[in-house]
């Protein structure tokens, strides 16, 4: 552990020791399974829909609250977390810290870089029908408006590479897809996808949500343009922010959309006693990286705290080590459930976090079950999409299939 976190821990200790609730443990070295630092009760297999808090960093942010109780100017401009989560993103991702800004979420980021690159009547996009449903929509509205946009179909619950290839044309200037589908845990081969959209002169767009923090991410080594990430499902952190990754020879294509205090680097006033004479509100030099682009006001103090501890526990654990260890867990569902008739609607190769099937009336027939037995998945009409995570042994997957009985 430390020095940082363990004068965190013990500020905790002295907070809690004045009369503030304690919290339920200290943060401990992560071991697998890894139920100790998190201590919430039942069976959970839904991180794919928000992950739960663990006691890491559930002590950055009560050490963030603890200071924010106590000394009210404690977080501003020149004192807060939010170099600390990027420098703890960027090392996650293998990408520069100032190749990151700071946005409020994911699908902020995607419109950023939509309005950045021009999209329009002239520039298109391409997506695929596994990408993320609100993005979906986003550029179904886009093509109400008259920009081109080509969706590329599931072929064998896979995107196929070639489908992509061939709605590459050149009215096409963005190819945007989800590293890992939110629907079904299908993973693009991310560097293979560059290479086709970049040798037809389209930039590549990846919505990582679902991938980062639970399968390796090497931007370098993919050549991604851009990916965006929020920080409440696989990076263990909460909403309200999300760290936007722009590929450093990419930033002369884009142009600013917003602008904010955040993107100041110099402003000289000319508008009070004593100020030096000059035209009103001209005399400034805006930012030119990632951040200077993007990161328009405040962000939230809070939730990069917490990230910057989710973080550290991620960097402790090993994003490696924690797909070899789910990788077990994930072939048994993927083994299991079809003998009960179940339709797999992940690849059977999968490395990913997220297997799901299709069952017709799958959530009026195992909504009651699963709640009585204290199991939370995902369950839609007619599919159940499972997730699980660190804190998830063998036992748990057996308990889902006990009670997942047709």
């Amino acid at each position: 552990m430390d020095v940082s976190r363990r004068r965190l821990i013990a500020r905790l200790g002295a907070l809690a020791a004045g009369g503030a609730t304690a919290l339920a443990g200290e943060p401990s070295t992560p071991t697998l399974p890894d139920r100790r630092n998190f201590p919430f009760r039942g069976v959970y297999l839904d991180a794919a829909f928000v992950h739960p808090f663990g006691l890491w960093p559930y002590a950055s942010a009560s050490a963030y609250a603890a200071d924010r109780l106590h000394e009210p100017a404690s977080v501003g401009p020149g004192h807060n977390a939010r170099n600390a989560a990027v420098e703890r993103f960027a090392r996650l991702i293998n990408a520069r810290p100032k190749d990151i800004a700071v946005v409020p979420s994911t699908l902020v980021g995607e419109n950023l870089i939509v309005k950045s690159l021009g999209i329009g009547r002239d520039a298109g996009v391409v997506t695929d029908a596994l990408h993320y449903d609100a993005s979906l929509i986003l550029y179904a509205e886009l093509r109400r408006q008259g920009v081109p946009v080509a969706v590329a179909p599931i072929s064998g619950n896979r995107i196929a590479l070639e489908e992509l290839r061939a709605r590459i044309t050149p009215a096409m200037r963005l190819v945007a897809v989800s590293l890992v589908s939110s629907d079904t845990g299908f993973e693009h081969n991310l560097a293979e996808l560059c290479d086709v959209a970049h040798a037809r002169g389209a930039l590549v767009y990846a919505d990582v949500i679902q991938a980062a923090g639970a399968v390796p991410i090497d931007v370098r080594a993919s050549g991604v343009d851009f990916c965006c990430c929020g920080t409440y499902k696989w990076l263990m952190g909460d909403f309200g922010t999300a760290f936007l990754y722009v590929r450093p020879d990419r930033l002369e294509r884009l142009r600013r959309v917003e602008v904010g205090w955040r993107q100041v680097r110099h402003d000289e006033s000319h508008r009070f006693p004593f100020d030096s004479p000059g035209p009103i509100g001209e005399d400034f030099t805006l930012r030119s990286d990632a951040s200077g682009l993007f990161e328009v006001g405040t962000p939230s103090w809070g939730a990069l705290a917490t990230v910057a501890g989710s973080l550290d526990y991620l960097h402790a654990q090993g994003v490696e080590a924690i797909a070899r260890y789910r990788q077990p867990l994930i072939d048994r569902l993927q083994e299991e459930l079809p003998r009960r008739g179940l339709i797999p609607l992940t690849p059977a190769d999968s490395r990913s976090p997220i297997v799901a099937f299709a069952y017709q009336d799958a959530q009026k027939r195992w909504s009651v079950r699963l709640g009585a037995a204290g199991i939370r998945v995902s369950l839609y009409p007619h599919r159940i999409r499972i997730s699980p995570s660190v804190y998830n042994g063998m036992d748990d997957i057996d308990r889902l299939l006990e009670a997942l009985v047709v």
